[in-house]
C-alpha cells in the first residue's frame, strides 16, 4: 500500500486532470489545513477512504496552494472551508461538505450517491 494514498492537488494541470477525471467517474477533492486540528482528524479520515476505493481522492493543502483553492472555490461556485470534501461528477460538484462532517462515512455515501 502506498505511503499517501492522495492525488496531488497542487497545479492547475492537477486541477485539470481532476475535473477530467471527474467525466469518467466521480472523484473526491479534500481542501486540508495543516494548521488546524480539525483538518487533521479530517485528514486521517479522508487517508481511511483513499486507501480503501479505486475512485481518485485529491488533496490540496491550502497553505502551499491557496491560490488554487480560490481558483477551484471560484470554478465551482463552492464556498472555500477547510477542511473540506468536494464530490465532482461531469466537472459539476455533487457534494460538499467542510468542519466536522469531512468524514469516511459522510464522503462515502456521496461517493456512492454519485455513481
Amino acid at each position: 500500500m502506498p505511503d499517501d494514498p492522495f492525488q496531488p492537488l497542487s497545479s492547475t494541470a492537477d486541477w485539470t486532470d481532476a475535473r477530467s477525471r471527474s467525466e469518467e467517474q466521480p472523484v473526491l477533492l479534500f481542501k486540508h489545513s495543516s494548521a488546524c486540528p480539525v483538518s487533521g482528524s479530517a485528514d486521517q479520515e479522508m487517508q481511511t477512504l483513499a486507501e480503501e476505493t479505486n475512485l481518485p481522492v485529491y488533496k490540496l493543502v491550502v497553505q502551499r496552494s491557496r491560490a488554487l483553492s480560490d481558483e477551484i472555490a471560484e470554478t465551482l461556485g463552492v464556498r472555500h472551508e477547510t477542511p473540506q470534501a468536494i464530490v465532482l461528477d461531469q466537472k459539476e460538484p455533487v457534494f460538499d461538505t467542510s468542519h466536522f462532517d469531512v468524514t469516511a462515512d459522510t464522503v462515502r455515501e456521496a461517493l456512492r450517491a454519485a455513481q
